[in-house]
């Protein structure tokens, strides 16, 4: 028999963590597994076939000897991209449970799903205990979760991520069943500290995250995950304005007397950097209602119900954009949302980052776009109720303010994307399906490109409607220029709408830019920080200085146009929640001398490249990194680009089926045809 022995995680998160207790599966002294005899199931793959594993996807599971197995004489070989495999778990007493699992050759999700006919899935990740042999295998174990068992249509054990091994799981029963308890609203307090009211439910948090580090190490490990941000982290402006709240927050880690207590402060502390490439992770983030709210929303001026309702000194209206063709209720695009639990709904959404896992919002404070557009999946996961006023696109009159009860939305129907465009305005659409496009509001990776649905004889007004900006390496740069070709050799006008812009790398940006200016390099960066805890330059000359560095030395400038862009040809940019590579797209065609930007408002202002991390079980998290410099040596993080032209949607022009702002780039382009 091999001998093995019990190795730490050196340098790794996982030698931290609290180590196993007592009644685990245990090594003998000659190094074979044994497994806890107590163990309510205990899997460990010998036999001649696999049985109670499927996958969805292109994936393969068998039994293997090439390696040692942990126990017996087999294991799983699980082989796979980003497929999904799912072990059978055949549980059926309503109780508390612990599970445990050795993995080996793959870092992968790991966690025990229960789907029940009659309320939510539940799940719960298992993450390593800090134990794993000479050879390679690596314990993970969950927190205590406590299913119904008894009533569940499917219980697994389910893995994705990647290929890995697996042997060894273990399913010990640690008390009775706990009921799933109702809430409702962001912050109810009947969920206490331990948990977060997400669709109506506790969602137990010590599910979705690490254990507690040991408190021998606990110091040590808050500090360097301090570090990370303070080393690492922003820009210029976001490094000033938006670290010292991260820091803040970072030190309730200090507190924690557990998991989630732990590790949500590190993700609050996350969410506080504000800022449109940094965000956290975890299992958590996944976790929804079951409620379906059909409707998209967009800021605009609420220009028919300012006696029911006047506007916000500081923030836009919030009206319907579009609707899908289930779970409406009722409402229109044109009528208002007026408030959410109370609050204007920008407002509340913002608030929601304490709570919401998922908070992503733009790195120029003035921007709420990215709360705007996920308004509706905010509502029926953190909200009790809403208030909206209902319109008549007939006469163009509105009834009073409407409260409606976030539980009385349905649990079915298909609902739209929301993508921050009223309508589309190009031909042939390119999905399959009859009225798919209109219906659901879905746009393909690959641009669309066509005729505008306006565009009379002889006017040849050309559009493409795109969300991405992924250059060479997703294959999208050769589209782009391909695009303009056929601009160049068809079009008298062009409209390109990029109005849910996604970012993507800067090469794709410069091939559009190519159209329609002479080449020139107009910034220098994205940049990583070059220097650890770099605030910035301190003065105009300094930043002179570092933009001829950075120029020089790390040749990372941004470098647009070209020599046979078309002077005459005039193109319309329409935006509005654009950041990344779409911050820079806008950079490259603001100021050209045949392009008008029209939009809403300012774009992201996300110049910076980023840094990811990642662990376990789909605990991970990103933060923004660097800047990017004008030639006159400004820093445009925080700063988004500014239409030329500033084009709102209001009620009236939604109630008659108007898109503002592709009207207004219409109309702009129609004036100047080539």
């Amino acid at each position: 028999m091999w001998a093995r022995r019990r190795l730490g995680l050196a340098v790794c998160l996982a030698s931290t963590l609290s180590v196993v207790a007592a009644r685990a599966g245990e090594f003998d002294a000659s190094g074979t597994f044994q497994p806890d005899e107590g163990a309510e199931l205990v899997l460990s793959f010998e036999g001649d076939k696999v049985a109670g594993v499927s996958c969805s996807g292109s994936c393969e599971a068998r039994l293997s000897k090439a390696e040692l197995a942990l126990h017996g004489e087999q294991y799983l070989s699980l082989s796979a991209n980003q497929s999904a495999f799912e072990l059978a778990l055949g549980l059926v007493s309503d109780a508390t449970y612990e599970a445990r699992a050795w993995v080996r050759h793959g870092r992968v999700w790991v966690r025990v799903v229960a789907d029940y006919a009659n309320r939510p899935s539940e799940t719960t990740y298992l993450f390593p205990t800090g134990r794993v042999t000479s050879d390679g295998w690596v314990e993970l174990k969950s927190a205590a979760f406590s299913l119904a068992a008894s009533t569940a249509t499917r219980i697994g054990l389910r893995i994705n991520g990647g290929s890995a091994e697996l042997d060894a799981v273990e399913i010990r029963r640690v008390g009775g069943v706990a009921p799933l308890r109702a809430c409702l609203g962001a912050g109810d307090p009947v969920c206490g500290s331990e948990a977060e009211c997400i669709g109506e439910y506790c969602r137990e948090g010590n599910r979705f995250v690490p254990p507690l580090p040991d408190a021998e190490y606990r110091d040590s490990v808050t500090a360097y995950l301090r570090a990370r941000l303070t080393q690492f982290f922003g820009g210029k402006r976001s490094r000033a304005e938006n670290l010292p709240h991260a820091l803040q927050e970072l030190e309730a880690m200090k507190q924690a007397t557990s998991a989630w207590q732990y590790w949500n402060a590190h993700s609050k502390a996350i969410r506080a950097l504000d800022d449109w490439h940094t965000g956290s992770s975890s299992g958590i983030s996944g976790v929804g209602s079951t409620r379906r709210l059909g409707v998209c929303f967009i800021e605009g001026t609420a220009d028919l119900t300012q006696t029911q309702a006047p506007s916000d000194a500081e923030l836009a209206d919030v009206l319907v954009s579009h609707v899908g063709p289930d779970a409406t209720m009722g409402l229109v695009p044109g009528d208002r949302l007026v408030a959410v639990d109370g609050k204007h709904p920008l407002r509340w959404a913002r608030a929601l980052r304490d709570h919401n896992w998922r908070h992503h919002v733009a790195t120029d404070p003035e921007v709420q776009t990215e709360l705007a557009e996920s308004m509706r999946s905010l509502i029926v996961d953190f909200a009790k109720e809403l208030s909206v006023v209902r319109c008549d696109p007939t006469t163009l009159t509105c009834g009073k303010v409407e409260t409606i009860p976030v539980g009385a939305l349905p649990t079915s129907g298909a609902i739209p994307r929301c993508d921050n465009r009223p309508s589309y305005h190009l031909l042939e659409p390119p999905e399959s399906s009859p009225g798919a496009l209109e219906s659901l509001h879905q746009l393909p990776f690959i641009p669309w490109l066509d005729l505008v649905t306006d565009s009379q004889p002889g006017e040849s007004i050309y559009g493409m409607t795109f969300d991405t900006v992924y250059g060479t390496s997703q294959g999208l740069t050769p589209f782009f220029l391909d695009a303009n070709k056929t601009f160049k050799s068809k079009a008298r006008g062009v409209i390109l709408d990029h109005r849910a812009g996604n970012g993507g790398t800067k090469d794709a940006a410069t091939a559009i830019s190519q159209l329609v200016r002479p080449a020139e390099m107009i910034a220098v960066g994205p940049t990583f920080v070059t220097v650890a805890g770099d605030d910035g330059a301190s003065s105009a000359a300094e930043g002179l200085q570092r933009f001829k560095e950075l120029s020089a030395q790390y040749g990372q400038p941004f470098t647009v146009g070209a020599s046979i862009h078309d002077p005459a040809l005039p193109v319309a940019f329409v935006i509005h929640r654009d950041g990344s590579a779409s911050d820079l797209l806008a950079l490259a065609l603001k100021g050209a001398p045949n392009v008008r930007v029209f939009g809403h408002h300012k774009t992201a202002g996300a110049f910076s490249s980023f840094y990811e991390y990642s662990y376990w079980s789909r605990y991970e998290y990103q933060v923004a990194s660097g800047d990017c410099l004008l030639a006159d040596g400004s820093a445009l993080i925080g700063h988004g680009v500014t239409p030329d032209e500033i084009v709102q949607h209001s009620q009236t022009s939604l109630l008659r089926h108007e898109d503002a702002p592709y009207d207004a780039a219409l109309s702009w382009v129609r004036s100047r045809l080539k």
